[in-house]
């Protein structure tokens, strides 16, 4: 097991392993690592322990309407009826990809989405596809009748809608991408919010770069107010807007000019 964690993380990381600790009665940190080499269940469970998985459907609302009306129109007309090509890194219980899965079928856009995750706990409660009212705290009553079956206190995903997300474990610290072998390349948008803050210096580099490979030409990358900024790593081009700092793929020289000046017509607004 490899965590990249940014030095400014180093003391959460540090309780979380002491909780895990103290719930199995290990007092040598010795003995929690080679415990952990033999132990899928415990491995998992530090894992969990050290991600925040803090998320809900429509997280950051003016970047969905950024998306909304800008993002995905965008591609949608460069993809000429072809599915758009998501990718949500960092996706925990998978309130953001099915979010986008949502917003995709209101619209009706063509999709196909990508949601990776760390945590195998996290992975399964996505895959199953069902929340609490605290996911839905910011879906109006609209959406929540339209795409969800209440059942008690719990909400059910539409299953057309739930199987447009695909998941898969990605570790961005540690694994290596693109992964054509894992359907991991050639995305017109990807989300990877709330994740790159853990990630140590060195790798942080790499990632911003691998995100950047990972894009079509003309895609899009969004990630939150409090991510470390990616522009001096990869060659993305860049723009403020009101749903913060967004990032793009430049497209081919022989059409970037023209293509520059619609990109930022469409960012300003």
């Amino acid at each position: 097991m490899r965590l990249s964690v940014a030095t400014s993380r180093g003391s959460a990381l540090a309780a979380a392993v002491q909780r895990v600790m103290s719930r199995h009665g290990i007092t040598d940190p010795y003995h929690l690592r080679d415990r952990i080499a033999a132990d899928h269940a415990l491995r998992e469970e530090v894992l969990d322990e050290a991600t925040i998985r803090e998320t809900h459907f429509f997280r950051d609302s003016e970047q969905f309407e950024l998306l909304r009306h800008t993002v995905l129109p965008d591609l949608c007309q460069r993809r000429a009826g072809a599915p758009v090509r998501i990718w949500s890194a960092g996706c925990a219980s998978g309130e953001e990809p099915c979010s986008l899965a949502i917003l995709c079928a209101e619209d009706g856009h063509p999709v196909r989405i990508s949601a990776s995750d760390i945590s195998m706990k996290a992975l399964a409660e996505a895959v199953e596809a069902e929340y609490g009212e605290w996911s839905l705290r910011e879906t109006g009553e609209y959406l929540k009748r339209r795409y969800f079956l209440q059942c008690g206190d719990r909400y059910r995903l539409r299953t057309d809608v739930a199987r447009s997300v695909r998941f898969t474990r990605v570790n961005l610290g540690f694994d290596r991408l693109p992964a054509p072998d894992r359907g991991l390349a050639g995305f017109d948008l990807i989300l990877c919010r709330n994740v790159l803050v853990y990630l140590d210096a060195a790798d942080l580099m790499r990632v911003a770069e691998e995100l950047f490979t990972c894009l079509t030409e003309g895609g899009w990358l969004l990630t939150a107010p409090t991510d470390p900024p990616l522009w001096r790593y990869a060659s993305f081009q860049t723009a403020t807007t009101g749903a913060g700092l967004v990032y793009r793929k430049p497209m081919h020289v022989a059409r970037e000019a023209g293509c520059e000046a619609r990109y930022s017509k469409e960012a300003s607004r």
